[in-house]
Protein backbone atom coordinates (compact mmCIF):
# COMPACT_ATOMS: atom_id res chain seq x y z
CA UNK A 1 0.00 0.00 0.00
CA UNK A 2 2.85 2.36 0.83
CA UNK A 3 4.55 1.65 -2.51
CA UNK A 4 1.30 2.15 -4.40
CA UNK A 5 0.68 5.47 -2.66
CA UNK A 6 4.20 6.62 -3.55
CA UNK A 7 3.74 5.58 -7.18
CA UNK A 8 0.43 7.43 -7.39
CA UNK A 9 2.01 10.55 -5.90
CA UNK A 10 4.82 10.43 -8.47
CA UNK A 11 2.36 9.90 -11.33
CA UNK A 12 0.29 12.86 -10.12
CA UNK A 13 3.41 15.02 -9.95
CA UNK A 14 4.30 14.12 -13.55
CA UNK A 15 0.77 14.94 -14.70
CA UNK A 16 0.90 18.31 -12.95
CA UNK A 17 4.30 19.08 -14.48
CA UNK A 18 3.06 18.06 -17.94
CA UNK A 19 -0.03 20.29 -17.62
CA UNK A 20 2.15 23.20 -16.52
CA UNK A 21 4.54 22.83 -19.47
CA UNK A 22 1.77 22.34 -22.04
CA UNK A 23 -0.10 25.37 -20.75
CA UNK A 24 2.99 27.54 -21.09
CA UNK A 25 3.62 26.24 -24.61
CA UNK A 26 0.03 27.03 -25.61
CA UNK A 27 0.27 30.57 -24.27
CA UNK A 28 2.94 31.67 -26.80
CA UNK A 29 0.90 31.04 -30.00
CA UNK A 30 -2.19 32.47 -28.32
CA UNK A 31 -0.37 35.72 -27.59
CA UNK A 32 0.69 35.86 -31.26
CA UNK A 33 -2.89 35.30 -32.43
CA UNK A 34 -4.18 38.11 -30.24
CA UNK A 35 -1.33 40.40 -31.29
CA UNK A 36 -1.83 39.89 -35.02
CA UNK A 37 -5.60 40.20 -34.58
CA UNK A 38 -5.05 43.69 -33.18
CA UNK A 39 -2.80 44.55 -36.14
CA UNK A 40 -5.45 43.26 -38.53
CA UNK A 41 -8.08 45.44 -36.86
CA UNK A 42 -5.85 48.47 -37.32
CA UNK A 43 -5.32 47.62 -41.00
CA UNK A 44 -9.06 47.19 -41.53
CA UNK A 45 -9.71 50.59 -39.95
CA UNK A 46 -7.27 52.15 -42.45
CA UNK A 47 -8.96 50.51 -45.43
CA UNK A 48 -12.34 51.48 -44.00
CA UNK A 49 -11.34 55.15 -43.91
CA UNK A 50 -10.11 54.87 -47.52
CA UNK A 51 -13.50 53.64 -48.73
CA UNK A 52 -15.30 56.36 -46.76
CA UNK A 53 -13.21 59.05 -48.47
CA UNK A 54 -13.74 57.71 -52.00
CA UNK A 55 -15.85 60.04 -54.17
CA UNK A 56 -19.24 58.53 -54.88
CA UNK A 57 -18.75 58.79 -58.64
CA UNK A 58 -15.60 56.61 -58.57
CA UNK A 59 -17.21 53.61 -56.88
CA UNK A 60 -18.53 50.57 -58.71
CA UNK A 61 -20.06 47.19 -57.84
CA UNK A 62 -16.68 45.65 -56.98
CA UNK A 63 -15.77 48.58 -54.74
CA UNK A 64 -19.12 48.38 -52.94
CA UNK A 65 -18.63 44.64 -52.36
CA UNK A 66 -15.12 45.21 -50.99
CA UNK A 67 -16.45 48.00 -48.77
CA UNK A 68 -19.13 45.68 -47.36
CA UNK A 69 -16.48 43.04 -46.66
CA UNK A 70 -14.28 45.52 -44.79
CA UNK A 71 -17.11 47.05 -42.79
CA UNK A 72 -19.11 43.93 -41.88
CA UNK A 73 -17.63 40.55 -42.82
CA UNK A 74 -14.06 41.06 -41.61
CA UNK A 75 -14.97 42.70 -38.26
CA UNK A 76 -17.41 39.84 -37.61
CA UNK A 77 -14.73 37.24 -38.37
CA UNK A 78 -12.23 39.04 -36.13
CA UNK A 79 -14.83 39.13 -33.38
CA UNK A 80 -15.15 35.35 -33.55
CA UNK A 81 -11.35 34.98 -33.47
CA UNK A 82 -11.06 37.25 -30.45
CA UNK A 83 -13.91 35.51 -28.61
CA UNK A 84 -12.39 32.08 -29.26
CA UNK A 85 -8.95 33.31 -28.20
CA UNK A 86 -10.38 34.73 -24.99
CA UNK A 87 -12.09 31.40 -24.32
CA UNK A 88 -8.82 29.55 -24.95
CA UNK A 89 -6.98 31.94 -22.63
CA UNK A 90 -9.51 31.14 -19.91
CA UNK A 91 -9.01 27.40 -20.38
CA UNK A 92 -5.22 27.75 -20.25
CA UNK A 93 -5.48 29.79 -17.05
CA UNK A 94 -7.72 27.09 -15.61
CA UNK A 95 -5.15 24.39 -16.37
CA UNK A 96 -2.37 26.51 -14.87
CA UNK A 97 -4.44 27.11 -11.74
CA UNK A 98 -5.00 23.39 -11.23
CA UNK A 99 -1.35 22.64 -11.96
CA UNK A 100 -0.03 25.22 -9.50
CA UNK A 101 -2.43 24.09 -6.80
CA UNK A 102 -1.39 20.48 -7.35
CA UNK A 103 2.27 21.41 -6.87
CA UNK A 104 1.76 23.52 -3.75
CA UNK A 105 3.05 21.93 -0.56
CA UNK A 106 0.23 21.37 1.91
CA UNK A 107 0.84 22.82 5.37
CA UNK A 108 -1.04 21.02 8.15
CA UNK A 109 -2.13 23.24 11.03
CA UNK A 110 -4.85 23.27 13.66
CA UNK A 111 -7.98 24.60 11.99
CA UNK A 112 -11.25 25.50 13.71
CA UNK A 113 -13.71 24.49 11.02
CA UNK A 114 -16.44 26.64 12.53
CA UNK A 115 -14.30 29.75 12.04
CA UNK A 116 -13.70 28.88 8.39
CA UNK A 117 -17.42 28.36 7.73
CA UNK A 118 -18.35 31.60 9.48
CA UNK A 119 -15.90 33.49 7.25
CA UNK A 120 -17.06 31.79 4.04
CA UNK A 121 -20.73 32.29 4.93
CA UNK A 122 -20.11 35.98 5.58
CA UNK A 123 -18.55 36.29 2.11
CA UNK A 124 -21.76 35.19 0.38
CA UNK A 125 -24.31 36.48 2.89
CA UNK A 126 -25.29 39.50 0.78
CA UNK A 127 -26.05 37.27 -2.23
CA UNK A 128 -28.06 34.87 -0.09
CA UNK A 129 -29.99 37.73 1.50
CA UNK A 130 -30.78 39.21 -1.92
CA UNK A 131 -32.28 35.83 -2.85
CA UNK A 132 -34.39 35.92 0.32
CA UNK A 133 -32.45 32.95 1.65
CA UNK A 134 -30.51 31.78 4.65
CA UNK A 135 -27.44 29.75 5.60
CA UNK A 136 -27.81 27.29 8.47
CA UNK A 137 -24.53 26.13 10.07
CA UNK A 138 -25.27 23.21 12.38
CA UNK A 139 -22.91 23.04 15.35
CA UNK A 140 -20.80 21.67 16.95
CA UNK A 141 -18.11 21.60 14.26
CA UNK A 142 -14.74 19.86 14.56
CA UNK A 143 -11.17 21.07 14.76
CA UNK A 144 -8.91 19.49 12.13
CA UNK A 145 -5.19 19.29 11.51
CA UNK A 146 -5.24 20.16 7.84
CA UNK A 147 -4.31 22.71 5.18
CA UNK A 148 -6.32 25.87 5.86
CA UNK A 149 -6.09 27.30 2.32
CA UNK A 150 -7.26 24.03 0.74
CA UNK A 151 -10.23 23.85 3.11
CA UNK A 152 -11.20 27.43 2.34
CA UNK A 153 -11.02 26.74 -1.40
CA UNK A 154 -13.00 23.49 -1.18
CA UNK A 155 -15.90 24.78 0.88
CA UNK A 156 -15.78 28.26 -0.63
CA UNK A 157 -16.32 26.72 -4.08
CA UNK A 158 -19.18 24.54 -2.83
CA UNK A 159 -20.95 27.50 -1.22
CA UNK A 160 -20.42 29.65 -4.33
CA UNK A 161 -21.96 26.86 -6.41
CA UNK A 162 -25.01 26.75 -4.17
CA UNK A 163 -25.53 30.48 -4.74
CA UNK A 164 -24.75 30.38 -8.46
CA UNK A 165 -27.15 27.52 -9.19
CA UNK A 166 -29.99 28.48 -6.88
CA UNK A 167 -33.57 28.03 -7.98
CA UNK A 168 -34.92 31.51 -8.85
CA UNK A 169 -38.47 30.50 -7.90
CA UNK A 170 -37.86 29.83 -4.20
CA UNK A 171 -35.73 31.33 -1.41
CA UNK A 172 -32.29 29.77 -1.19
CA UNK A 173 -31.59 27.51 1.77
CA UNK A 174 -28.08 26.22 2.49
CA UNK A 175 -27.39 23.81 5.35
CA UNK A 176 -23.93 22.73 6.54
CA UNK A 177 -23.24 20.08 9.15
CA UNK A 178 -20.47 17.72 10.28
CA UNK A 179 -20.86 13.95 10.66
CA UNK A 180 -18.62 11.90 12.94
CA UNK A 181 -16.66 9.14 11.14
CA UNK A 182 -14.09 7.96 13.70
CA UNK A 183 -10.63 9.01 12.51
CA UNK A 184 -12.29 10.91 9.71
CA UNK A 185 -14.98 13.56 9.67
CA UNK A 186 -17.72 14.06 7.10
CA UNK A 187 -19.25 17.33 6.00
CA UNK A 188 -22.59 17.81 4.27
CA UNK A 189 -23.36 20.95 2.28
CA UNK A 190 -27.00 20.87 1.19
CA UNK A 191 -29.07 23.32 -0.83
CA UNK A 192 -32.52 23.56 -2.40
CA UNK A 193 -31.23 24.79 -5.75
CA UNK A 194 -31.70 23.56 -9.31
CA UNK A 195 -30.28 20.12 -8.64
CA UNK A 196 -28.21 17.95 -10.98
CA UNK A 197 -29.55 15.27 -13.31
CA UNK A 198 -28.58 11.73 -12.26
CA UNK A 199 -26.55 11.11 -15.43
CA UNK A 200 -24.40 14.16 -14.62
CA UNK A 201 -23.52 13.24 -11.02
CA UNK A 202 -19.99 12.16 -11.99
CA UNK A 203 -19.66 14.34 -15.08
CA UNK A 204 -19.71 17.61 -13.14
CA UNK A 205 -16.43 16.67 -11.44
CA UNK A 206 -14.65 16.37 -14.81
CA UNK A 207 -12.46 19.23 -16.02
CA UNK A 208 -14.27 21.68 -18.33
CA UNK A 209 -17.54 19.72 -18.07
CA UNK A 210 -20.73 21.38 -16.90
CA UNK A 211 -24.30 20.17 -16.55
CA UNK A 212 -27.71 21.70 -17.10
CA UNK A 213 -28.42 25.07 -18.72
CA UNK A 214 -25.20 26.94 -19.56
CA UNK A 215 -26.54 30.29 -18.34
CA UNK A 216 -23.91 31.00 -15.69
CA UNK A 217 -20.35 32.23 -16.26
CA UNK A 218 -17.50 29.79 -15.67
CA UNK A 219 -14.93 27.54 -17.30
CA UNK A 220 -16.10 24.30 -15.74
CA UNK A 221 -13.15 23.91 -13.36
CA UNK A 222 -14.71 24.63 -9.96
CA UNK A 223 -15.76 21.11 -8.98
CA UNK A 224 -12.76 19.52 -10.72
CA UNK A 225 -10.59 21.76 -8.56
CA UNK A 226 -12.59 20.84 -5.46
CA UNK A 227 -12.23 17.11 -6.09
CA UNK A 228 -8.48 17.45 -6.74
CA UNK A 229 -8.04 19.35 -3.47
CA UNK A 230 -10.16 16.89 -1.48
CA UNK A 231 -8.10 14.00 -2.79
CA UNK A 232 -4.85 15.78 -1.97
CA UNK A 233 -6.08 16.05 1.60
CA UNK A 234 -6.67 12.30 1.62
CA UNK A 235 -10.42 12.60 1.34
CA UNK A 236 -13.32 11.93 -0.99
CA UNK A 237 -16.32 13.87 -2.30
CA UNK A 238 -19.69 12.63 -3.54
CA UNK A 239 -23.07 14.18 -4.16
CA UNK A 240 -26.72 13.35 -3.92
CA UNK A 241 -28.96 15.45 -6.12
CA UNK A 242 -32.34 15.62 -7.81
CA UNK A 243 -33.42 18.04 -10.51
CA UNK A 244 -35.75 20.69 -9.15
CA UNK A 245 -35.17 19.61 -5.55
CA UNK A 246 -31.57 20.39 -4.60
CA UNK A 247 -28.09 19.01 -4.03
CA UNK A 248 -26.08 17.72 -1.10
CA UNK A 249 -22.30 17.41 -1.39
CA UNK A 250 -20.61 15.06 1.06
CA UNK A 251 -16.93 15.57 1.82
CA UNK A 252 -15.00 13.04 3.92
CA UNK A 253 -11.61 14.12 5.29
CA UNK A 254 -9.03 12.75 7.72
CA UNK A 255 -8.94 14.50 11.06
CA UNK A 256 -5.16 14.73 10.84
CA UNK A 257 -3.36 15.46 7.55
CA UNK A 258 0.10 13.94 7.31
CA UNK A 259 2.85 16.51 6.67
CA UNK A 260 4.18 16.34 3.11
CA UNK A 261 7.71 16.70 1.87
CA UNK A 262 8.49 20.07 0.39
CA UNK A 263 7.86 20.28 -3.38
CA UNK A 264 10.52 21.97 -5.49
CA UNK A 265 9.23 23.71 -8.63
CA UNK A 266 11.34 23.71 -11.73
Amino acid sequence: MQERTTDLARANEEIQRFAYIVSHDLRAPLVNILGFTSELETAIATVDRYFDELPAETTNAAAEEAKLTVKEDMPEAIGFIRASSTRMDGLINAILKLSREGRRTLKPERVDFGEILDLLAANIQHQVSEAGGEIAIIRPLPTLISDRLALEQIFGNLLDNAVKYRDPYRPLRITIRAVEQGRRVGFEIGDNGRGVAKEDHQRIFDLFRRSGAQDRPGEGIGLAHVRALVRRLGGDITLESELGVGTTFRVSLPRVLRKQEETVDS
